[in-house]
């Protein structure tokens, strides 16, 4: 056995060893927990009804009808694969609008306010399955049961005198 040689790779293990030791640890970004999940919800109350859940709801409201004059009736429907894929993006965004009224930072309580979002997110599921069935005449009778949804909590909570009361 050649000694110096041998010494040589003892030291050379030494200082690899060293280094390693004395090198900085790659730390690993811990992943949050379920419950530390925190959202945006600075978007007001306001302004997520004025841009999303208002326009998706009319579309929904507007895209059934039946309009009666002396000329006669004239029904207004979904007509091709495009409307009906249309109606179902309008009334999906509808059903995870429910989801956002219930964040944390959003929700006006734990009890009323959660029941009437959770009622709103259940019609608009019922909105959907219409469309996905295609079925005009329970779509146009599904309309009222969403728009009562809505109304019975806006009757509690909206306040229409001031722009930032739903803030």
């Amino acid at each position: 056995m050649n000694t110096p040689k041998f010494g040589l790779t003892l030291l050379s293990v030494w200082v690899l060893s060293l280094n390693m030791a004395c090198a900085p640890k790659e730390q690993s970004t811990p992943v949050p927990s379920k419950s530390a999940a925190v959202f945006d919800t600075q978007q007001s109350i306001a302004e997520l009804m004025q841009w999303v859940i208002d326009p998706a709801a009319d579309t929904l409201w507007d895209s059934v009808s039946w309009v009666s004059n002396e000329k006669g009736t004239k029904a207004n429907a979904p007509k091709s694969e495009e409307d009906w894929k249309a109606l179902k993006v309008q009334a999906s965004i509808l059903v995870e609008s429910a989801n956002l009224l219930m964040l944390e930072g959003r929700a006006k309580d734990q009890d009323v306010w959660m029941q009437q979002a959770r009622n709103f997110g259940l019609e608009a599921r019922k909105n959907l399955k219409a469309i996905e069935e295609k079925n005009v005449d329970k779509l146009f009778e599904l309309g009222g049961d969403l728009d009562h949804a809505c109304e019975s909590c806006h009757l509690k909570y909206a306040n229409y005198k001031t722009e930032t009361a739903a803030k």
